[in-house]
């Protein structure tokens, strides 16, 4: 079985689901353009790629029972899960 088969259609669940919609258009059409490109199974160069774009995934936009699937996968890969953003704030 191979470890990355869930990455690509979660990155797409999360891309219609709205987890990167506050990338720049930009970020959104490069990952649009990477996922045209990709076919199972991926590589674990293809599979670093993608989750690249799940480190900048806000977590407020993604139903619950996705954020699961995506944390369960990152665990298992020794990665940290996706976490809501926050916006910085100035400490005094």
């Amino acid at each position: 079985m191979n470890r990355y088969q869930h990455i690509l259609p979660l990155t797409i669940d999360l891309l219609a689901g709205g987890a990167f919609s506050h990338l720049k258009d930009e970020e959104i059409s490069s990952l649009h353009r990477l996922i045209m490109k990709m076919k199972e199974p991926l590589s674990p160069l293809q599979a670093s790629l993608l989750l690249t774009f799940w480190n900048h995934a806000d977590a407020v936009q993604i139903p619950a029972s996705l954020l699961y699937r995506c944390n369960t996968v990152l665990q298992q890969l020794g990665r940290n899960p996706i976490e809501e953003l926050l916006p910085e704030m100035d400490t005094y």
